[in-house]
This record gives structure tokens, C-alpha cells and sequence, in this order.
């Protein structure tokens, strides 16, 4: 793993927790923006902070960590959650497991879901590419839309290839 990777790996686990944290006090993204902005008005420094910014970086969109991370953090500080939550929903980013994993974990599913028939397949694929072009024949998209029914489940059983 490069120091590349490893700097993105860290962003990416701080957008997550900074979205848990967010989540679990029921904030909105706008509503942490406000609370941060008043943390640095504690602290006597002002900053303009806003909801697409929190929404930025808990989207992946923001490559670096911002300068405001630590009124985002100090914000959280001054609204606690209730002690009936775990003590590892409050540490660090760094110290807590990934956000998509503790989601993997709650949402392991027993049962297997089953995917239509090839017949059923094909009528929704046609289905779907009704509207794409108009100048396409419809014969080329019933040949389009049989392949695809029949290639679709091998697809599904090799999607890390397109990861």
C-alpha cells in the first residue's frame, strides 16, 4: 500500500466517522455545520462553515482533511451521547472499525435472494432500454436485451472485476 493510499484510506475512515457521529446524534448535515461554527466561536476563532461541505466530505468528494475537522470533532465533544451507547462509538477515527463494516455487520442477511428467470430478465432489460434510442431497431434491442438476461447472473457472481 502506498502513502497515497494509506492518506486516502485515513479521509476515507474520518468522512465516515464524522457521518456515524452525525447519524447517532441526529444531526442534520447542516445542523453540524452550525454547531461547528459555534465550537470555534467558543474557542474564539470564526469560521464559515457549511452543509455542503460536511456533505462533501462525507461523500468522498474532499481528497484532504479539512481544517475545520477539529471544530467538527470539538462540536461533537460538546453534545455527548447518552451513556447508553457503547464507549467505542466515542473515540477517534482512527481507533474505531470501518463505518461500512459495522453496517456489513448489521445488515448480514440469511436468506439468498434469487434473480428472475431469463424470460423475466429479458422483458426487463427490454423494458429498460424502451426510452434509451429511438433509431435503434427493436429486433437488435430484443438480441440486446437476451444477451444481457443471459449474461446478467455471471455478471453478478464476477462484480468485484469491475471494482
Amino acid at each position: 500500500m502506498t502513502f497515497i493510499d494509506k492518506r486516502l484510506q485515513k479521509i476515507d475512515e474520518l468522512s465516515h466517522w464524522v457521518r456515524w457521529q452525525r447519524l447517532l446524534r441526529g444531526w442534520s448535515a447542516k445542523q453540524l455545520a452550525n454547531e461547528a461554527v459555534k465550537s470555534a466561536q467558543k474557542m474564539g476563532h470564526e469560521l464559515q462553515l457549511r452543509q455542503q461541505a460536511v456533505s462533501f466530505l462525507e461523500s468522498g468528494r474532499i481528497k484532504s482533511i479539512p481544517v475545520w475537522i477539529e471544530y467538527v470533532e470539538q462540536a461533537f465533544k460538546d453534545h455527548p451521547l447518552p451513556q447508553s451507547l457503547s464507549s467505542e462509538v466515542q473515540d477517534s477515527p482512527l481507533k474505531l472499525p470501518r463505518y461500512a463494516d459495522q453496517i456489513q455487520k448489521q445488515q448480514d442477511c440469511t436468506g439468498k435472494i434469487r434473480l428472475p428467470d431469463s424470460s423475466r430478465l429479458k422483458k426487463l432489460f427490454l423494458g429498460l432500454m424502451a426510452p434509451v434510442e429511438t433509431s435503434i431497431p427493436l429486433e437488435e434491442r430484443r438480441n440486446l436485451a437476451e444477451i444481457l438476461s443471459q449474461k446478467f447472473a455471471r455478471g453478478l457472481e464476477q462484480i468485484s472485476l469491475f471494482e
